[in-house]
């Protein structure tokens, strides 16, 4: 079969990727730390995450962000930082001990000057409240550049541009005025949200390299003109991150995502063996039989990662509600109202963690009709052959006059009434007294939507339109004030986490001085020894 001209394109730049990576892997100095303090810091690692929960595949630039921040604060973040910086990413086993060259160390110092420079510019020209906003997302941008640095997303990258070259043709939008430059914006976005996972900070990345073509390689000039129109390109960046069309196009492309998501694992099954990726995709056979596999591989996977996800929330909101137990419910109920009520603090403390337990208990695993179903658009994808348009219907079925508008937000409050007024009325009615109520309600409604975030991971290689029965119907629908609660919670509030403070600012700082010197004095001890049994042959 004939192979699309997107496809061949892709597979000519991906020679190109990995005979770079050759080059960098044949570098013969690595950097290396010793294991016995890897042991502590991917201890402490561990330990920091459980209390801040994140998507795995982000946790090592969350890493390099709290190390630029901790720096950033107890000084200027110099270039010198940089060889601190990576071995500690070593360390803690977010980087494999003796494979990163030790060119890299220059490179990271580059980039750290660069935002320097800038920082230093932006103190100059901007003050007041939006400063800080600027600077908590430049420091971000800064951490997933030298993220990106040391461990390029250059297949990934090339997937995303192959599925958007190939999807931006199909793609049909109806019910809207959006001009094509947004469209494709758009586009690009959704694509790299659903298919690899990236977050608005990746994603920002990516959008201001687009704008700012010159960023990456930027001398003075270029980060006086980044200063300058710094609040220009924020802005504009933030308004497609944040575009109100955004989710229906992300929800119109969920099949070829899926396609391409094999395709990725397919290119990465290979590890670089262009010989072997060129016989599999030049064998509709070979490569069915294979993307089955990868499948049902991937299947379990995700399971996987579900169950792993699920725990870490349950170990988190666990050990939170606890801490919320004795540091609040405890000792109001001992000194402000003088009277101890066990049973409400145990379903307090029991309940949450049951209720993400049993909601993860209802995932239902993917059919052997959607297997085929993910079988049929690969092949149509690699060998070019016909595939229907993608229609996205931007504009919603219900009318939007001001009349209709205070009926449907009338209704909505209703629904917010009746939903918490019960739950409230059940609380009374088991004596729950007013701090106890409100702390169950904000669990209710964070392990709600952290339950749903949880439910739509698990759903991720779906392809099939799912029917909904009428129970579901009316579980979806009274939970939704519950879910959307525990949504507008978590976006106000992701920011408060008492606990990841304490092990950012007053834990992490001395801990991570202590084990770099303990690594330092090894090394010393190391040559003294060394030293010892070559003065005694």
């Amino acid at each position: 079969m004939k192979i699309s001209p997107e496809i061949i394109l892709l597979y000519k730049k991906l020679e190109k990727i990995y005979h770079y990576r050759e080059l960098m892997a044949s570098e013969e100095n690595k950097i290396e730390v010793e294991e016995i303090t890897s042991h502590f810091s991917a201890l402490y690692e561990k330990l920091r995450n459980t209390v801040d929960f994140k998507e795995v595949h982000l946790l090592r630039r969350y890493a390099i962000e709290r190390n630029l921040k901790r720096r950033f604060i107890l000084e200027t973040l110099k270039p010198q930082i940089a060889a601190g910086l990576l071995e500690d990413l070593v360390r803690s086993r977010y980087l494999l001990n003796k494979t990163i060259p030790e060119s890299q160390i220059r490179r990271v110092e580059n980039i750290i000057a660069k935002y320097n420079d800038l920082f230093l510019l932006m103190n100059d020209l901007y003050h007041g409240d939006e400063i800080k906003d600027y600077f908590d997302w430049l420091i971000a941008l800064e951490a997933c550049e030298i993220d990106m640095l040391i461990n390029p997303e250059d297949v990934a990258d090339t997937v995303i541009e192959a599925m958007y070259q190939i999807t931006k043709s199909r793609i049909k939008i109806k019910g809207d005025d959006l001009n094509v430059k947004e469209k494709n914006i758009q586009l690009y976005v959704a694509i790299h949200k659903s298919l690899v996972k990236s977050d608005d900070i990746i994603i920002s990345y990516h959008l201001l390299n687009l704008y700012f073509d010159s960023w990456l390689k930027a001398d003075q000039e270029t980060i006086k003109t980044m200063a300058t129109h710094l609040p220009e390109i924020y802005r504009t960046i933030q308004r497609h991150l944040k575009h109100p069309y955004q989710r229906r196009i992300y929800q119109a492309i969920k099949e070829p995502v899926v396609t391409f998501q094999i395709l990725y694992d397919l290119i990465l099954s290979k590890n670089g063996n262009m010989t072997e990726l060129q016989e599999l995709l030049t064998d509709p056979e070979a490569l069915e039989a294979e993307a089955k596999i990868l499948i049902a591989q991937k299947y379990k996977k995700i399971r996987r990662r579900v169950s792993g996800a699920s725990v870490r929330a349950i170990i988190y909101i666990f050990i939170t509600k606890v801490l919320f137990a004795l540091v609040l419910e405890l000792p109001y109920e001992m000194y402000v109202i003088k009277e101890m009520n066990y049973f409400n603090l145990g379903i307090n403390v029991v309940f949450p963690p049951i209720l993400m337990f049993l909601v993860t208990l209802t995932i239902v695993p993917p059919t052997k009709k959607n297997t085929e179903k993910i079988l049929d658009h690969l092949k149509n994808v690699l060998y070019d052959s016909h595939e229907q348009s993608i229609l996205c219907q931007l504009k919603t079925k219900y009318r939007k006059n001001l009349g209709y508008q205070i009926f449907y937000y009338f209704m909505y409050t209703v629904l917010y009434i009746v939903v918490f007024g019960s739950i409230i009325y059940l609380l009374r009615e088991l004596d729950f007294n007013l701090l106890s109520g409100a702390i169950f309600l904000f669990f209710l409604t964070a392990v709600s939507f952290f339950a749903m975030r949880i439910r739509s991971a698990a759903s991720e290689l779906k392809v099939e339109r799912e029917k909904e029965g009428v129970i579901s119907f009316l579980v979806n629908f009274f939970a939704l004030p519950i879910v959307a609660a525990g949504r507008w919670m978590a976006s106000k509030f992701k920011k408060i986490n008492l606990f990841a403070f304490v092990m950012d600012y007053i834990v992490e700082a001395p801990f991570k001085l202590f084990v770099a010197a303990f690594e330092h004095w090894l090394g010393f001890m190391r040559e003294k020894k060394e030293e010892v049994f070559r003065d005694n042959q």
